[in-house]
């Protein structure tokens, strides 16, 4: 009987899905320190010189709006959440697709923002689509850019409790 799985390929296998739980670990972590508003935090989970790139309109014309650097996107996440009372972001689905060192991949997220409009509370839902590049790293794997997209939007009121 022939060995159809060779030691080597079990060996890439295992560093595969290795990077794919780091990547995986990496989406939700940027999840959950926002939903904390830890600035830094989310900050740290890029490269260096990382970029964040917001595409919050879908108007061919609109200029994405792009952060380079972890002080310009801990500056943009501070700026950027303080209208909300709190966050809540379901991450989804993810797709990765790897070459060496460097990896992309596409991950979907609900976002949920709760905040304060004429005395009510509201609820703005968006889905948002990131288009992600990673970047293995001696501390692991980073975001080298993520690109948040807008795909839909709601704006709603809230219930009481």
């Amino acid at each position: 009987m022939t060995d159809r799985y060779p030691e080597t390929t079990v060996d890439h296998t295992s560093q595969v899905l290795a990077d794919r739980a780091a990547l995986r670990d990496l989406v939700d972590s940027y999840a959950h320190h926002v939903d904390r508003r830890d600035a830094q935090a989310v900050a740290a989970l890029f490269t260096a010189d990382g970029r964040l790139v917001s595409r919050l309109h879908n108007a061919a014309a609109d200029a994405p709006i792009v952060r380079r650097g972890r002080d310009e996107i801990a500056g943009a996440l501070v700026a950027g959440l303080d209208r909300y009372i709190v966050t809540t972001h379901i991450v989804g689905g993810q797709v990765v697709a790897f070459d060496g060192d460097g990896a992309t991949g596409d991950t979907v997220c609900l976002a949920h923002h709760v905040y304060e409009a004429a005395g009510a509370r509201r609820m703005l839902v968006m889905a948002v689509r990131y288009t992600d590049r990673y970047a293995r790293q001696p501390e692991g794997w980073g975001f080298a850019e993520r690109q948040l997209h807008l795909d839909w939007r709601e704006d709603r009121a809230m219930e009481d409790r």
